[in-house]
């Protein structure tokens, strides 16, 4: 019985210690378990804490990015000018009372006073002269005429006049009656029994519209940029109710008389040694081809003495082609009326369109515009003004030291071109030395800063993009070197385009294919015009007269010929330089 209990009792504490151990290994592998499922989600945690660190850089990036595309849309929708003003004094330094402006008009070279001087002929001589306006006297008096004592009905006596002058503007639409005086043969020989006066020339035969009126349709509608509803409008404050149809359809007639005249603009445009080149969007809302509105492309093109509107369907490069007589096949330039070679400089922003001709093209030069590399400075130090004060400032001050030695390297040339003789030759040539190696100092100081800030690890984005455009762009502004006579930048074509912007605000676009093209007709023989100094009321109605001695037919021939700007005569371009008759 001994031996039995004590091998029972040795059983059952092995049994024992083996449940234990079971429940040990048990546990243990639970633990293992746990351990591995915690080992896995601390790997997903980590992976998931990696991607959100990455996420954060990433929104940081598109942070600084949407903050600094905001500071640059809100200086372009609320702030002045990049290339009048210079964005402020970087923080901490005081202003030294003098005026920050770099540039005037043209360009950030040249520098304006501390306080705008008045402009215009009365900014230092008083009062403008309006002497050469018409003039109409008007008599103030007492009612009844003349004026009595108050007390005794005394009546007084008349000594003077107290004179003062008003400039005053009415838009007055009238009819004007014209009376042809007709006459009745008395005699017996052959011929006409009667005969009548000659009238005034009507340019558009069909319709009541003076060649006033339709100059100044033209000039209200395309020059001033006015909507067809607001010309329908304001004439009818003044009486005259006229549908838009009608209007349409006198507009259109016009434009067909002013067809000869753009051709010939276009023909000597495009025998240009030289354009200034830039394009706009132009709305159509019904066009031929389509089904709803489009977007069109209104380019222009400035010569010497003309100026060209090219209404298209599209941005290509074929548009330019055409316009600068570059064959599509071969992608160079035509030659030249006498067969010789022809070359053509550009002058335009850094659209690719112009870089890709400049490229390919023999003989064609591109010219890029230094107020848009400007531009771009100024947008890197309006995205980051805390870190890129200093930068901007310092290369727009390199810019306006470039812009400033161009203007003397063209007086110098201008002057070295014709020289007078003897010492006055030598000194033009020692001068137009000296202009060119001031030329040199100031492009070499951008072209030093600009590789040695390339190579910087430390810089900020805006700042990379600006320096990257500067270095894409730098041949085509390093150009400049070789043509003195051109202003640095493209700002005529951006001017030119001004006029149909506002048009474009006002009127959103045209109705039709033939309403774009007609617009860009018009504004192809008004802006030439104005580029000759004209006055485009009193050109356009002497045009319109001559055509209507035509028979109201186009011009032609010499009759075409006295019309164009650069044919006219002295007579003729005095004449039409002034305002329209009156009466």
């Amino acid at each position: 019985m001994t031996v039995s209990s004590g091998v029972t009792v040795q059983a059952d504490a092995d049994a024992g210690l083996q449940a234990v151990l079971a429940r040990v290994v048990e546990a243990n592998e639970r633990w293992e378990r746990l351990a591995a499922q915690l080992r896995e989600e601390n790997a997903a945690l980590r992976a998931e804490n990696e991607w959100l660190r990455e996420r954060d850089v990433r929104r940081e990036a598109e942070l600084e990015r949407v903050s600094a595309e905001l500071a640059v849309l809100q200086r372009l929708v609320f702030g002045r000018s990049s290339e009048r003003v210079r964005p402020s004094s970087p923080a901490g330094e005081d202003d030294d009372g003098q005026d920050d402006q770099s540039g005037q008009g043209d360009g950030p070279g040249r520098r304006q006073p501390q306080k705008a001087s008045p402009r215009g002929p009365g900014g230092r001589a008083g009062r403008r002269d309006y002497s050469h306006l018409p003039r109409v006297e008007v008599i103030w008096d007492f009612a009844g005429g003349g004026y009595c004592c108050p007390e005794c009905s005394s009546p007084f006596e008349a000594f003077d006049d107290h004179a003062f002058e008003q400039v005053d503007w009415r838009v007055t639409v009238r009819v004007v009656v014209h009376r042809r005086r007709r006459y009745r043969r008395r005699c017996a020989c052959a011929g006409p029994r009667t005969v009548t006066a000659p009238g005034p020339p009507k340019a558009v035969g069909k319709g009541r519209f003076s060649n006033g009126f339709i100059a100044m349709l033209l000039v209200e509608r395309y020059v001033a940029g006015r909507s067809q509803n607001s010309l329908i409008a304001g004439l009818a404050r003044q009486g005259a109710q006229i549908s838009s149809s009608t209007l349409a359809g006198t507009c259109a007639a016009a434009g067909a008389l002013l067809a000869p005249l753009e051709e010939a603009i276009v023909a000597r445009n495009r025998d240009s040694w030289h354009l200034h080149a830039d394009e706009t969007s132009w709305h159509v809302f019904t066009p031929d081809d389509g089904d709803g509105p489009a977007r069109w492309w209104l380019w222009v093109f400035i010569g010497a003495d003309t100026t060209c509107f090219v209404m298209d369907p599209t941005r290509a490069g074929a548009v330019l082609a055409r316009h600068a007589g570059i064959d599509t096949t071969t992608g160079q330039l035509r030659p030249a009326e006498d067969g010789g070679p022809r070359r053509l400089v550009i002058s335009s922003d850094f659209y690719t369109v112009y870089a890709s001709a400049g490229r390919k093209t023999d003989g064609l030069t591109n010219l890029y515009c230094w107020a848009h590399i400007r531009r771009y400075f100024v947008r890197a130090g309006d995205a980051n003004p805390t870190q890129l004060a200093y930068w901007t400032r310092d290369w727009l001050d390199r810019i306006k030291a470039l812009y400033a030695a161009h203007d003397e390297l063209t007086d110098a040339w201008n002057a070295s071109v014709a020289p007078a003789p003897g010492r006055a030759a030598v000194e033009a040539a020692a001068r137009l030395d000296d202009a060119y190696t001031a030329w040199d100092t100031a492009l070499e100081a951008i072209e030093v800063a600009r590789q040695a800030q390339m190579k910087s690890p430390g810089l900020q984005q805006p700042a990379k993009k600006a320096l990257a455009t500067l270095d894409r762009e730098w041949d085509g502004l390093a150009a400049h070197r070789d043509y003195p006579m051109i202003s640095l930048d493209n700002n005529a074509s951006e001017r030119a385009l001004r006029r149909p912007v506002v048009t474009r605000k006002n009127a959103y676009g045209s109705r039709t294919d033939a309403a774009a093209r007609l617009a860009a007709t018009i504004w192809t023989v008004t802006a030439t015009a104005e580029q000759a100094g004209l006055n485009v009321l009193t050109y356009l109605t002497a045009y319109l007269d001559a055509c209507g001695r035509n028979d109201g037919k186009p011009l032609t021939g010499p009759d075409l010929q006295r019309f164009l700007p650069w044919n006219a005569s002295a007579a003729d371009l005095h004449t039409w330089a002034q305002p329209p008759e009156t009466g």
